[in-house]
């Protein structure tokens, strides 16, 4: 199970938005083993809509970064969790592939 911390930004997240997001980014170790914790930050827009970040932790120091701004907060968090499906995705499959060796010209 991932750790999730929620922080609002001149906004009170309530328990609804909390247990959504825990529903929808609670599920992304399935894309990346290693993700240990996962920090999301929501603001208020100052004219209309919701930006939400979230920054995940993987071993090593990783850090992967992806946000979204949308009208509402619901359509924000979908976005995002799209967005850090698909970089776990390509994290995962970059690790998993073997590096390419070069070979070797034998000299005469």
């Amino acid at each position: 199970m991932v750790d999730i911390h929620i922080t609002g930004v001149h906004f009170q997240v309530p328990d609804k938005v909390k247990s959504y997001i825990h529903d929808k980014l609670g599920t992304l170790t399935r894309f990346h083993l290693g993700l240990q914790k996962l920090h999301v930050t929501i603001h208020q827009a100052e004219k209309h809509g919701y930006r939400v970040d979230v920054d995940m932790h993987l071993p090593h120091g990783r850090d992967v970064i992806a946000h979204d701004s949308e009208e509402t907060v619901y359509s924000a968090i979908d976005v995002v969790s799209d967005k850090c499906a698909s970089q776990l995705r390509k994290i995962h499959s970059r690790e998993k592939e073997p590096q390419r060796v070069r070979p070797v010209m034998p000299m005469a």
